[in-house]
């Protein structure tokens, strides 16, 4: 059996893979996309991160394939519909890197609240001149996450215990233990002092906060996302950041990764990240190793981690 690997992984996880079957590992190759049409060719498994996409271009190509196997929460680099028409199990270990994405959201919100990246390059610039980085408290404040699932509540309690009043946005939560309050998309970005999104990237979410949406954000707001990038009309967000009509913005995903734009990042408070949300060693085993797992439930005819 062989198995196609097409971004890196953990020592061990590899290890736990070639217990399973022939192993090929193209994560390092320069021209990966070459690699990957002519390996996948005859590969019955192929494992992946966000770092590469299987379209139905590539797909076309992997006639023995039977499984997909992502280290990770998000399918959206995944031909979906192709592999539902051509039997191909997709699987994905969706809590791995919760801990680790939650913690990057708690970073951002505080850097862009202190201005921490701005003062970090103000002081190796050999200056100090303090007044240029007056900042704001979080305590107090409303927090808006949008998509209340286990990442947003995980990021509601860390905020709830620094003082924050929290308010979500979900349609498909109805019941929840808790004082958060479930409002309309518009409420929430109406009143929330930090909205922060936490959703899948589908074609219901897919430009989820627009320009009319982000026009309803108060002037002193921040944004973060750490989710997926087309979520969030990004170059409009900057663009109300450049202009002042909101306080700050913290961005780990972009809609083109690398984004082409930043030239326009300079000198404002915007944090930037090269999705990095499951970059973690912690992250990384432990999505790998649900993945693993996936997988061998997969081929002893359980299905029930196939998505």
């Amino acid at each position: 059996m062989k198995i196609l690997i097409c971004d890196k992984l953990n020592s061990k996880v590899k290890s736990e893979l070639e217990s399973i079957g022939s192993c090929t590992d193209i994560s390092a190759f320069e021209n990966k996309q070459d690699a990957l049409i002519e390996e996948i060719s005859n590969s019955e498994i192929v494992v992946i991160r966000s770092g590469t996409t299987l379209t139905e271009n590539v797909l076309q190509h992997a006639k023995a394939l039977k499984i997909i196997a992502r280290c990770g929460v998000g399918v959206d680099n995944i031909d979906m519909s192709y592999t539902k028409e051509n039997n191909i199990k997709v699987t994905n270990s969706p809590a791995a890197n919760l801990l680790s994405v939650v913690e990057l959201t708690v970073g951002l919100i505080i850097s862009v609240a202190r201005k921490i990246t701005l003062s970090d390059q103000h002081v190796k610039s050999s200056k100090w001149e303090r007044s240029q980085f007056i900042g704001t408290e979080l305590y107090g404040k409303t927090l808006g996450i949008v998509g209340f699932g286990k990442a947003g509540k995980l990021v509601s309690s860390i905020f709830q215990s620094l003082g924050m009043n929290v308010v979500f946005y979900d349609p498909f939560v109805s019941d929840w233990d808790g004082v958060e309050k479930n409002l309309e998309l518009n409420e929430l970005l109406s009143i929330s002092d930090v909205v922060t999104v936490h959703v899948v990237k589908t074609k219901e979410t897919e430009d989820l906060l627009s320009k009319d949406k982000l026009d309803l954000l108060k002037s002193n707001s921040i944004l973060i996302n750490t989710s997926r990038g087309g979520v969030v009309d990004e170059k409009y967000l900057i663009e109300l950041l450049r202009e002042n009509k909101i306080y700050g913005v913290g961005l780990d995903v972009f809609s083109k990764e690398p984004p082409e734009n930043v030239e326009e990042f300079k000198n404002l408070n915007i944090v930037t990240t090269p999705h990095i949300g499951a970059s973690t060693h912690e992250a990384q085993f432990k999505a790998g190793m649900d993945t693993v797992e996936n997988i061998k439930k997969i081929l002893s005819g359980d299905d029930s981690a196939v998505l």
